[in-house]
């Protein structure tokens, strides 16, 4: 991580705090102001914050593992139509990486979707997390649906290149490096990883948030 990003990071911070006194005249912008995103990570709270709008997306204070994420929007509407079940550490495939993680990973918590883990890294209790995930669940809008993909949490490029496939007319996949996708945007803070360590913080400098949420075709920056 370079010193640029670090006060990058710093500067995001305090204005996702002025957000609010912001909100009301970007939500003028959006044709519609109830739409859904469905992301691997926190990713898509960052941007119902921006906007001051309702989380009505059920991904949100979570993460989940690339190769699930994949079978979770290949099959979006079978698995929303799940039951969420609680697991513990000990019955999560991914016990070892959570572990190799830290404290926060390994102890948060775990659900599972027949064959889909979420682990609610934002998450104090099983009951919060279920009941969230199925209030929002129940929010979601069908109609206006966004997909986002960051290259990372086991992610390989096979699973890049099936999201890049999927039929959904509002995606796009953040990567660390040039894998000619057409849903692809460089996250240059990341050139010299293997992967895109994170992608909650400097992203609008990559994404024209009203554009994408509009279903403009050019809301990507800073790809040249």
């Amino acid at each position: 991580m370079n010193i640029r990003y670090i006060i990058e990071r710093v500067d995001a911070h305090y204005r996702e705090h002025w957000n609010k006194y912001f909100a009301s005249s970007r939500r003028r912008r959006l044709n519609c102001k109830g739409f859904t995103i469905i992301s691997n990570n926190c990713w898509g709270g960052h941007v119902y914050r921006y906007f001051g709008l309702p989380y009505d997306s059920p991904t949100v204070g979570l993460f989940i593992f690339s190769e699930d994420y994949i079978k979770l929007v290949s099959n979006l509407k079978y698995y929303m139509q799940q039951d969420i079940e609680m697991i513990t550490l000990e019955e999560s495939k991914y016990k070892d990486e959570l572990l190799r993680r830290g404290k926060v990973e390994s102890t948060c918590p775990i659900g599972r979707i027949k064959d889909v883990e979420i682990i609610f890294l934002h998450y104090k209790s099983n009951e919060e997390a279920v009941e969230k995930w199925d209030r929002r669940k129940a929010r979601i809008h069908w109609d206006h649906l966004y997909v986002k993909m960051s290259e990372q949490n086991l992610c390989k490029e096979e699973y890049l290149r099936t999201f890049d496939s999927l039929p959904y007319r509002n995606k796009f996949v953040f990567v660390h490096k040039d894998y000619g996708l057409d849903s692809q945007i460089l996250y240059k803070e990341w050139l010299s990883a293997d992967q895109v360590l994170d992608d909650t913080f400097v992203f609008r400098k990559y994404v024209n948030l009203i554009r994408w949420i509009n279903g403009e075709k050019d809301f990507k920056l800073r790809q040249r």
